[in-house]
């Protein structure tokens, strides 16, 4: 079926889901507004799956459907609020990062730390691979992953160029590493995916855990080291790297060594961002204290302001960013899906739609609260593969800090696993813009993305729950 049919399904389907949820007989257990905001809910959500309408667009839709269905209304009747959340505090945490991101495209320090990894780790094919893969996870700690992708895929194309038919093992091995790299690497820090401050906001909306820049390193940093040497492993014995010869990677080394030596913009650059992150991670345990109102956020638009602050040429007016350059690297798809992610949730739990949905699932009580956090990040990796993970983790987090309370089992560790497993999208192009990309440039069939993306995927799911019970919640002792 066609993703325009497809579409075209969803638009229809959706709508005929929310007028029938909407103006049903209301249910026992939920009010008129719960029902329709329930009605709402599943619109948004078919939508976002199907790509009905853009993403961004449908997260803007409560603005059109809250007020025409009595739900609220610019003054915020009936005690649900709608504009207030499209300007949630998380979301300036992306545009002041869009201004840090934006400076280092402007000057190329992106590309000198990247090609340097590449360059210096060897000519291996398993230690190319490695190379690969700790530049560009470490890069998608940083910026969008599919921004660390489209960086380096030309580097690995130039060298697969040069490789003949023997290798074609090695060189599937490079471009594949690229998309699963950024995703793996992305969750590492809060600005790492849209999923992370997504998930963070509606965390914090619902059960009331705040997760600063540093609480986070507890949770994604350990899952992304303890991965990517599994990754880097299974990567080369999947497509046989180590079995192959030494390769010629003189191209790396040539783009390297073209860039020159570090100009005033990179270095103003670095040190602005490196200033930043001592900042966010020690902003809960040293300055914080003094300045109790400061947040990440805080932070972001610090950096934003330094980079728009400090002069690289004064005579000329040329300062380290600019607003064009700072403005359009902006992330503004995720910007608007957080808000909508934010106004959705906020309305399911104020509506008591959560309460009700958690009363019906009550049954599963008594289960094994591991094994439930097993189930949740199975069923959210297999979904994640057919949409993106931002849009599920806004669709399943509200329900799964309502089923949590309701059965006994801690939300916190439901949420952050479905926040982890909604990465996990290895197997198919629509999972991510990586994958896309990466099956784009037609080094790889789809046979290679499902083959090797099911065996990374089974990997990540045995990994995760073991992750966020023994080092997030227990060596770090971070619980609800």
């Amino acid at each position: 079926m066609g993703k325009f049919k497809i579409r075209k399904i969803g638009f229809i389907v959706g709508i005929l889901l929310m007028l029938i949820i909407g103006f049903m007989p209301t249910p026992e257990g939920l009010t008129v507004i719960g029902q329709r905001v329930l009605g709402v809910t599943v619109l948004m959500v078919v939508f976002w799956i199907t790509e009905a309408m853009p993403i961004p667009f449908t997260s803007l839709l409560p603005i059109l459907l809250f007020p025409l269905m009595g739900i609220t209304g610019a003054k915020g009747q009936n005690d649900i609020q709608l504009f207030k959340h499209y300007a949630y505090q998380t979301c300036y945490l992306l545009v002041g990062v869009g201004f840090l991101s934006g400076s280092m495209v402007k000057w190329g320090l992106h590309k000198r730390i990247s090609l340097g990894i590449v360059s210096k780790i060897g000519k291996k094919p398993t230690t190319l691979i490695l190379g690969f893969i700790l530049a560009v996870a470490f890069m998608s700690m940083w910026m969008s992953n599919t921004a660390a992708t489209v960086m380096m895929l030309p580097v690995a194309l130039a060298i697969a160029s040069t490789l003949g038919d023997d290798a074609k093992g090695l060189r599937k091995a490079m471009v594949l590493s690229i998309p699963y790299a950024a995703t793996i690497g992305g969750l590492a820090t809060v600005i790492g995916t849209t999923t992370n401050p997504t998930g963070i906001g509606l965390i914090e909306d619902s059960i009331g855990v705040s997760i600063d820049f540093l609480d986070w390193l507890k949770i994604g940093l350990p899952f992304t080291v303890v991965l990517v040497p599994l990754f880097w492993i299974y990567m080369v014995k999947f497509f046989k790297v180590d079995k192959m010869p030494p390769v010629d990677i003189s191209i790396a080394k040539k783009q390297y060594k073209d860039l020159g030596p570090m100009n005033k913009g990179e270095k103003w650059t670095a040190i602005v961002f490196l200033f930043c992150c001592v900042l966010w991670v020690t902003r809960s345990l040293v300055w914080g204290k003094w300045m109790p109102y400061a947040t990440d956020e805080t932070v972001a638009m610090l950096g934003a302001f330094l980079v728009m602050a400090i002069p690289v040429n004064f005579k000329e007016g040329e300062y380290v960013c600019d607003w064009k350059t700072g403005f359009n690297d902006i992330p503004w798809n995720a910007v608007i899906l957080l808000g909508g992610s934010m106004v959705m949730g906020n309305a399911f739990k104020d509506a008591g739609v959560a309460g009700w949905v958690a009363n019906m699932l009550s049954g599963l009580e008594g289960i094994n609260a591991v094994l439930i956090v097993i189930i949740v990040g199975i069923v959210t990796s297999v979904i994640t593969e057919l949409t993106t993970n931002a849009v599920v983790v806004a669709a399943f987090l509200p329900v799964l800090a309502a089923v949590g309370q309701a059965i006994g089992v801690s939300p916190l560790a439901m949420m952050l696993g479905c926040m982890l497993a909604s990465n996990f999208a290895f197997m198919l192009p629509p999972g991510t813009p990586p994958n896309a990309i990466a099956y784009g440039t037609g080094e790889i069939t789809m046979k290679d993305l499902m083959t090797c993306g099911l065996g990374l995927k089974i990997i990540s799911l045995i990994v995760f729950p073991i992750v966020l019970y023994f080092i997030t919640m227990g060596i770090f002792g971070f619980t609800a």
